[in-house]
Protein backbone atom coordinates (compact mmCIF):
# COMPACT_ATOMS: atom_id res chain seq x y z
CA UNK A 1 0.00 0.00 0.00
CA UNK A 2 1.26 3.40 -1.04
CA UNK A 3 2.42 5.27 2.16
CA UNK A 4 -0.26 8.22 0.87
CA UNK A 5 -3.21 5.72 1.18
CA UNK A 6 -1.57 4.50 4.41
CA UNK A 7 -1.52 7.90 6.17
CA UNK A 8 -4.90 8.87 4.65
CA UNK A 9 -6.95 5.58 5.71
CA UNK A 10 -5.17 6.38 9.29
CA UNK A 11 -6.19 10.15 9.14
CA UNK A 12 -10.07 8.61 8.51
CA UNK A 13 -10.47 6.12 11.26
CA UNK A 14 -8.92 9.12 13.85
CA UNK A 15 -11.59 11.69 12.03
CA UNK A 16 -14.63 9.09 12.31
CA UNK A 17 -13.41 8.66 16.57
CA UNK A 18 -13.35 12.37 16.88
CA UNK A 19 -16.52 12.86 15.22
CA UNK A 20 -18.34 10.53 18.07
CA UNK A 21 -16.72 11.82 20.54
CA UNK A 22 -17.42 15.60 19.34
CA UNK A 23 -21.02 14.19 18.63
CA UNK A 24 -21.49 12.91 22.12
CA UNK A 25 -20.17 16.26 23.18
CA UNK A 26 -22.50 18.58 21.20
CA UNK A 27 -25.48 16.80 22.06
CA UNK A 28 -24.55 16.66 26.07
CA UNK A 29 -23.16 20.51 26.55
CA UNK A 30 -25.23 22.22 23.58
CA UNK A 31 -22.27 24.52 23.52
CA UNK A 32 -22.18 26.89 20.32
CA UNK A 33 -18.61 26.88 20.01
CA UNK A 34 -18.07 22.86 20.50
CA UNK A 35 -20.74 22.66 17.80
CA UNK A 36 -18.85 25.44 15.34
CA UNK A 37 -15.38 22.92 16.53
CA UNK A 38 -16.73 19.46 15.37
CA UNK A 39 -18.77 20.53 12.30
CA UNK A 40 -15.20 20.85 10.60
CA UNK A 41 -14.67 17.50 12.46
CA UNK A 42 -17.55 15.90 11.25
CA UNK A 43 -17.57 17.12 7.27
CA UNK A 44 -14.11 15.99 7.35
CA UNK A 45 -15.37 12.46 7.03
CA UNK A 46 -16.09 13.28 3.53
CA UNK A 47 -13.02 15.36 2.66
CA UNK A 48 -10.87 12.56 3.72
CA UNK A 49 -12.76 10.30 1.77
CA UNK A 50 -11.89 12.63 -1.49
CA UNK A 51 -8.43 13.11 -0.41
CA UNK A 52 -7.91 9.23 -0.45
CA UNK A 53 -9.92 9.18 -4.05
CA UNK A 54 -7.62 12.00 -5.12
CA UNK A 55 -4.22 10.31 -3.67
CA UNK A 56 -5.42 7.05 -5.24
CA UNK A 57 -6.07 8.66 -8.51
CA UNK A 58 -2.89 10.51 -8.44
CA UNK A 59 -0.50 7.90 -8.14
CA UNK A 60 -1.97 6.34 -11.41
CA UNK A 61 0.87 6.65 -14.32
CA UNK A 62 0.40 9.03 -17.21
CA UNK A 63 -2.40 7.88 -20.15
CA UNK A 64 -3.47 8.86 -23.23
CA UNK A 65 -6.20 10.87 -21.83
CA UNK A 66 -3.82 12.14 -18.91
CA UNK A 67 -0.52 12.87 -20.44
CA UNK A 68 0.92 14.72 -17.87
CA UNK A 69 -0.49 12.42 -14.99
CA UNK A 70 -2.92 12.40 -12.49
CA UNK A 71 -1.80 14.86 -9.88
CA UNK A 72 -3.58 17.77 -10.37
CA UNK A 73 -6.51 15.75 -8.80
CA UNK A 74 -5.30 16.41 -5.38
CA UNK A 75 -5.95 20.62 -5.88
CA UNK A 76 -9.09 20.12 -7.38
CA UNK A 77 -9.89 18.47 -3.86
CA UNK A 78 -8.39 20.86 -1.89
CA UNK A 79 -10.91 24.00 -4.02
CA UNK A 80 -13.95 21.49 -3.30
CA UNK A 81 -13.38 21.64 0.21
CA UNK A 82 -12.20 25.17 1.25
CA UNK A 83 -15.58 26.35 -1.07
CA UNK A 84 -18.04 23.89 1.30
CA UNK A 85 -16.19 25.03 4.80
CA UNK A 86 -16.76 28.42 3.27
CA UNK A 87 -20.25 27.78 2.77
CA UNK A 88 -20.84 26.15 6.18
CA UNK A 89 -19.31 28.27 8.48
CA UNK A 90 -21.01 30.99 7.09
CA UNK A 91 -23.90 29.98 8.20
CA UNK A 92 -22.78 28.68 11.69
CA UNK A 93 -21.55 32.12 11.79
CA UNK A 94 -25.08 33.57 11.00
CA UNK A 95 -26.42 31.37 13.84
CA UNK A 96 -23.95 32.68 16.51
CA UNK A 97 -24.83 35.98 15.67
CA UNK A 98 -28.76 35.39 15.94
CA UNK A 99 -27.97 33.60 19.64
CA UNK A 100 -26.38 37.01 20.27
CA UNK A 101 -29.15 38.87 19.45
CA UNK A 102 -31.71 36.62 21.12
CA UNK A 103 -29.67 36.36 24.91
CA UNK A 104 -30.54 32.53 24.57
CA UNK A 105 -27.01 31.05 25.98
CA UNK A 106 -26.82 28.10 27.26
CA UNK A 107 -24.50 25.49 27.98
CA UNK A 108 -25.09 22.25 30.29
CA UNK A 109 -22.50 20.11 31.98
CA UNK A 110 -18.91 21.72 30.94
CA UNK A 111 -16.69 19.94 32.78
CA UNK A 112 -17.76 16.34 30.05
CA UNK A 113 -17.85 18.55 27.18
CA UNK A 114 -13.63 19.51 28.84
CA UNK A 115 -12.81 16.63 29.31
CA UNK A 116 -13.62 15.99 25.49
CA UNK A 117 -11.70 18.35 23.57
CA UNK A 118 -9.18 17.73 25.51
CA UNK A 119 -8.72 13.90 24.65
CA UNK A 120 -9.46 15.58 20.90
CA UNK A 121 -7.29 18.37 21.31
CA UNK A 122 -4.45 15.75 22.04
CA UNK A 123 -4.80 13.34 19.18
CA UNK A 124 -4.98 15.97 16.68
CA UNK A 125 -2.09 17.48 17.53
CA UNK A 126 0.19 14.41 17.49
CA UNK A 127 -1.11 13.20 14.23
CA UNK A 128 -1.44 16.17 12.66
CA UNK A 129 2.09 17.27 12.85
CA UNK A 130 2.88 13.28 11.50
CA UNK A 131 0.46 14.16 8.36
CA UNK A 132 2.36 17.33 7.54
CA UNK A 133 5.98 15.64 7.38
CA UNK A 134 5.02 13.19 5.53
CA UNK A 135 2.98 15.09 3.04
CA UNK A 136 5.54 17.46 2.59
CA UNK A 137 8.26 14.39 1.79
CA UNK A 138 5.67 12.96 -0.58
CA UNK A 139 4.83 16.52 -2.29
CA UNK A 140 1.43 15.53 -1.56
CA UNK A 141 -0.95 18.64 -1.60
CA UNK A 142 -4.06 15.99 0.16
CA UNK A 143 -1.49 15.01 2.97
CA UNK A 144 -0.51 18.43 3.60
CA UNK A 145 -3.71 19.81 3.82
CA UNK A 146 -5.34 17.53 6.22
CA UNK A 147 -2.47 17.61 8.28
CA UNK A 148 -3.04 21.32 8.50
CA UNK A 149 -6.42 20.76 9.35
CA UNK A 150 -6.18 18.40 12.04
CA UNK A 151 -3.04 21.58 13.18
CA UNK A 152 -5.80 24.23 13.10
CA UNK A 153 -8.77 22.16 14.48
CA UNK A 154 -5.97 21.50 17.58
CA UNK A 155 -5.67 25.52 18.01
CA UNK A 156 -9.49 26.22 17.63
CA UNK A 157 -9.98 23.34 20.28
CA UNK A 158 -7.81 26.14 22.95
CA UNK A 159 -11.02 28.46 22.28
CA UNK A 160 -13.36 25.46 23.10
CA UNK A 161 -11.75 24.89 26.27
CA UNK A 162 -11.67 28.53 27.25
CA UNK A 163 -15.43 28.70 26.70
CA UNK A 164 -16.13 25.67 29.00
CA UNK A 165 -13.86 26.86 31.60
CA UNK A 166 -15.47 30.32 31.48
CA UNK A 167 -18.87 28.15 31.55
CA UNK A 168 -17.51 26.31 35.15
CA UNK A 169 -17.92 29.58 35.97
CA UNK A 170 -21.58 29.97 34.75
CA UNK A 171 -20.34 33.00 32.29
CA UNK A 172 -22.09 31.53 29.34
CA UNK A 173 -22.69 34.92 27.03
CA UNK A 174 -18.96 34.25 25.22
CA UNK A 175 -19.95 30.69 24.06
CA UNK A 176 -21.26 31.97 20.92
CA UNK A 177 -18.42 34.69 21.02
CA UNK A 178 -15.97 31.80 20.74
CA UNK A 179 -18.29 30.41 18.08
CA UNK A 180 -17.71 33.37 15.95
CA UNK A 181 -14.33 33.68 16.39
CA UNK A 182 -13.59 30.14 15.16
CA UNK A 183 -16.34 30.32 12.44
CA UNK A 184 -14.20 33.71 11.07
CA UNK A 185 -11.03 31.45 11.33
CA UNK A 186 -12.06 28.38 9.58
CA UNK A 187 -13.39 30.51 6.72
CA UNK A 188 -10.24 32.52 6.53
CA UNK A 189 -8.10 28.95 6.57
CA UNK A 190 -10.76 27.66 3.84
CA UNK A 191 -10.14 31.10 1.72
CA UNK A 192 -6.35 30.32 2.27
CA UNK A 193 -7.18 26.22 1.03
CA UNK A 194 -9.16 27.97 -2.40
CA UNK A 195 -6.48 30.36 -3.15
CA UNK A 196 -4.06 27.34 -2.82
CA UNK A 197 -5.91 24.85 -4.91
CA UNK A 198 -6.59 27.62 -7.68
CA UNK A 199 -2.93 28.26 -7.58
CA UNK A 200 -2.17 25.01 -8.23
CA UNK A 201 -4.73 24.37 -11.08
CA UNK A 202 -3.24 27.12 -13.29
CA UNK A 203 -0.06 26.37 -12.85
CA UNK A 204 1.59 28.77 -10.93
CA UNK A 205 5.57 28.78 -11.14
CA UNK A 206 6.34 26.90 -8.16
CA UNK A 207 10.32 27.55 -8.50
CA UNK A 208 12.31 31.09 -7.34
CA UNK A 209 13.18 33.04 -10.19
CA UNK A 210 16.72 33.26 -8.86
CA UNK A 211 17.25 29.39 -9.25
CA UNK A 212 15.17 30.06 -12.94
CA UNK A 213 18.19 32.55 -13.72
CA UNK A 214 21.04 29.77 -12.63
CA UNK A 215 19.78 27.03 -14.45
CA UNK A 216 19.44 29.75 -17.99
CA UNK A 217 23.20 30.97 -17.27
CA UNK A 218 24.48 27.58 -16.85
CA UNK A 219 22.77 26.15 -20.21
CA UNK A 220 24.22 28.93 -21.92
CA UNK A 221 27.53 27.96 -20.60
CA UNK A 222 27.23 24.95 -22.71
CA UNK A 223 28.78 23.93 -25.80
CA UNK A 224 27.50 24.54 -28.87
CA UNK A 225 24.12 26.52 -26.97
CA UNK A 226 24.05 30.28 -28.80
CA UNK A 227 21.11 31.16 -26.27
CA UNK A 228 18.14 30.28 -23.81
CA UNK A 229 15.38 31.43 -25.83
CA UNK A 230 12.85 30.52 -23.19
CA UNK A 231 12.54 28.11 -20.22
CA UNK A 232 9.11 27.20 -18.94
CA UNK A 233 8.25 25.39 -15.83
CA UNK A 234 4.98 23.67 -14.36
CA UNK A 235 4.51 21.14 -11.39
CA UNK A 236 2.08 18.65 -10.80
CA UNK A 237 2.41 16.90 -7.49
CA UNK A 238 5.98 15.63 -7.62
CA UNK A 239 6.06 15.98 -10.86
CA UNK A 240 8.50 19.15 -12.44
CA UNK A 241 7.88 19.46 -16.21
CA UNK A 242 10.60 21.95 -17.49
CA UNK A 243 10.55 22.87 -21.15
CA UNK A 244 13.64 24.62 -22.43
CA UNK A 245 14.14 26.46 -25.72
CA UNK A 246 17.57 26.30 -27.13
CA UNK A 247 19.08 28.07 -30.16
CA UNK A 248 22.19 25.41 -31.19
CA UNK A 249 24.60 26.11 -33.73
CA UNK A 250 23.79 24.44 -36.78
CA UNK A 251 26.46 22.33 -37.59
CA UNK A 252 26.27 19.82 -34.57
CA UNK A 253 25.44 16.18 -34.94
CA UNK A 254 22.60 14.35 -33.27
CA UNK A 255 25.28 13.10 -30.69
CA UNK A 256 26.12 16.46 -29.75
CA UNK A 257 22.61 17.39 -29.00
CA UNK A 258 22.29 14.45 -27.21
CA UNK A 259 24.99 15.29 -25.33
CA UNK A 260 23.02 18.77 -24.51
CA UNK A 261 20.24 17.24 -23.37
CA UNK A 262 21.81 14.42 -21.17
CA UNK A 263 24.02 17.89 -19.71
CA UNK A 264 20.63 20.20 -19.13
CA UNK A 265 18.55 17.24 -17.10
CA UNK A 266 21.94 17.18 -15.04
CA UNK A 267 21.91 20.52 -13.97
CA UNK A 268 18.28 20.92 -13.44
CA UNK A 269 18.35 18.43 -11.10
CA UNK A 270 21.48 19.63 -9.03
CA UNK A 271 19.51 23.40 -8.72
CA UNK A 272 15.76 21.71 -7.95
CA UNK A 273 16.42 18.20 -6.32
CA UNK A 274 12.57 18.25 -4.81
CA UNK A 275 11.00 17.14 -7.50
CA UNK A 276 11.34 14.63 -10.31
CA UNK A 277 11.92 16.66 -13.35
CA UNK A 278 10.78 15.75 -17.00
CA UNK A 279 13.08 18.20 -19.52
CA UNK A 280 11.22 19.30 -22.55
CA UNK A 281 13.48 20.17 -25.08
CA UNK A 282 13.33 22.13 -28.07
CA UNK A 283 16.49 23.04 -30.44
CA UNK A 284 16.35 25.11 -33.10
CA UNK A 285 19.27 25.36 -35.70
CA UNK A 286 20.86 28.88 -35.03
CA UNK A 287 24.26 29.50 -37.40
CA UNK A 288 27.37 29.36 -35.39
CA UNK A 289 28.82 32.50 -34.66
CA UNK A 290 30.41 33.40 -38.28
CA UNK A 291 27.55 32.21 -39.99
CA UNK A 292 25.34 34.51 -37.84
CA UNK A 293 27.48 37.19 -38.83
CA UNK A 294 27.35 36.27 -42.66
CA UNK A 295 23.30 35.79 -42.40
CA UNK A 296 22.93 38.81 -40.80
CA UNK A 297 25.16 40.95 -43.13
CA UNK A 298 23.26 39.60 -46.30
CA UNK A 299 20.14 40.68 -44.45
CA UNK A 300 20.96 43.80 -43.39
CA UNK A 301 21.60 45.13 -46.57
CA UNK A 302 18.86 43.37 -48.48
CA UNK A 303 16.33 45.73 -46.13
CA UNK A 304 18.62 48.32 -46.93
CA UNK A 305 18.27 47.79 -50.90
CA UNK A 306 14.51 49.52 -49.92
CA UNK A 307 15.54 52.39 -48.25
CA UNK A 308 16.03 55.08 -51.27
CA UNK A 309 17.41 57.41 -48.69
CA UNK A 310 20.08 54.84 -47.04
CA UNK A 311 23.39 56.02 -48.68
CA UNK A 312 25.39 53.41 -47.28
CA UNK A 313 26.15 51.30 -43.73
CA UNK A 314 29.47 51.10 -42.47
CA UNK A 315 30.97 49.32 -39.02
CA UNK A 316 28.52 46.49 -38.23
CA UNK A 317 29.11 44.50 -35.37
CA UNK A 318 27.77 41.47 -33.84
CA UNK A 319 28.00 40.36 -30.37
CA UNK A 320 26.28 38.26 -27.17
CA UNK A 321 26.34 39.37 -23.85
CA UNK A 322 25.32 36.40 -21.74
CA UNK A 323 23.00 34.28 -23.87
CA UNK A 324 21.47 37.77 -26.04
CA UNK A 325 22.34 38.61 -29.47
CA UNK A 326 23.06 42.50 -30.11
CA UNK A 327 24.02 44.16 -33.58
CA UNK A 328 25.21 47.36 -33.70
CA UNK A 329 25.90 49.46 -36.95
CA UNK A 330 25.83 53.01 -38.24
CA UNK A 331 23.25 54.29 -41.22
CA UNK A 332 24.88 56.56 -43.90
CA UNK A 333 21.43 58.75 -44.93
CA UNK A 334 20.78 61.50 -47.41
CA UNK A 335 21.97 64.61 -45.44
CA UNK A 336 19.08 66.28 -46.71
CA UNK A 337 16.80 64.80 -44.63
CA UNK A 338 15.01 66.22 -41.67
CA UNK A 339 16.28 64.41 -38.41
CA UNK A 340 12.54 63.36 -37.92
CA UNK A 341 12.80 61.98 -41.39
CA UNK A 342 16.12 60.47 -40.31
CA UNK A 343 14.95 58.97 -36.80
CA UNK A 344 11.92 57.46 -38.73
CA UNK A 345 13.78 55.62 -41.38
CA UNK A 346 16.13 54.09 -38.72
CA UNK A 347 13.50 53.00 -36.59
CA UNK A 348 11.37 51.56 -39.66
CA UNK A 349 14.87 49.87 -40.54
CA UNK A 350 14.80 47.99 -36.96
CA UNK A 351 11.18 47.09 -37.00
CA UNK A 352 12.21 45.51 -40.33
CA UNK A 353 14.88 43.75 -39.10
CA UNK A 354 13.38 42.72 -35.83
CA UNK A 355 10.71 40.97 -37.41
CA UNK A 356 12.80 39.33 -39.74
CA UNK A 357 15.93 37.96 -37.15
CA UNK A 358 13.59 37.26 -34.05
CA UNK A 359 16.10 35.91 -32.31
CA UNK A 360 18.02 39.62 -31.96
CA UNK A 361 17.63 41.08 -28.48
CA UNK A 362 18.47 44.71 -29.58
CA UNK A 363 19.47 46.30 -32.52
CA UNK A 364 21.69 49.44 -31.74
CA UNK A 365 21.48 52.03 -34.75
CA UNK A 366 23.51 55.21 -35.20
CA UNK A 367 22.71 57.66 -37.89
CA UNK A 368 25.29 60.17 -39.91
CA UNK A 369 24.48 62.21 -42.71
CA UNK A 370 26.54 62.38 -46.23
CA UNK A 371 25.79 63.60 -49.76
CA UNK A 372 24.43 61.19 -52.19
CA UNK A 373 27.46 59.61 -53.46
CA UNK A 374 28.47 56.43 -55.08
CA UNK A 375 28.61 53.90 -52.45
CA UNK A 376 31.77 52.67 -50.90
CA UNK A 377 32.18 48.58 -50.00
CA UNK A 378 30.81 47.81 -46.75
CA UNK A 379 33.43 46.89 -43.75
CA UNK A 380 33.72 43.25 -42.76
CA UNK A 381 30.91 42.11 -39.87
CA UNK A 382 32.82 41.90 -36.72
CA UNK A 383 31.47 39.77 -33.88
CA UNK A 384 32.33 39.12 -30.27
CA UNK A 385 31.06 37.27 -27.18
CA UNK A 386 31.21 39.62 -23.65
CA UNK A 387 30.43 38.93 -20.17
CA UNK A 388 27.94 41.19 -18.60
CA UNK A 389 30.18 42.20 -16.06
Amino acid sequence: MDIKIKYGVMALGIIIFQTILKTIGIVITGSLSFLSESIDTIVDIFFVSLMLYSVKISLKPADYEHMYGHEKIDPIGALIQGVILINLYVLLLYNAIQVIINGTFSVVSPEIGLQLIVISFLINIIFSRLLIRKGRQRKSLALEIQGMNLFQDSLRALLVVMSFIFSLLEIYFLDPLFSIILSAWIIFGALKLVKKGVKDLTDVNPINSLILERLRTQIFDIDHVNGVEDIKVRASGNNLFLEVRLAVEDHISVVHATEITKVIRLKSKELIPYYNIECIIEMNALSGEKSIGENLINLIYSIYLNYINILNIKDVSVFTIEDQLFVSLILIVDNSLSLNEAHKICTDFENEMKSQAIYLSRIITHIEAAQRLDNIEPKEITIRKKNSG
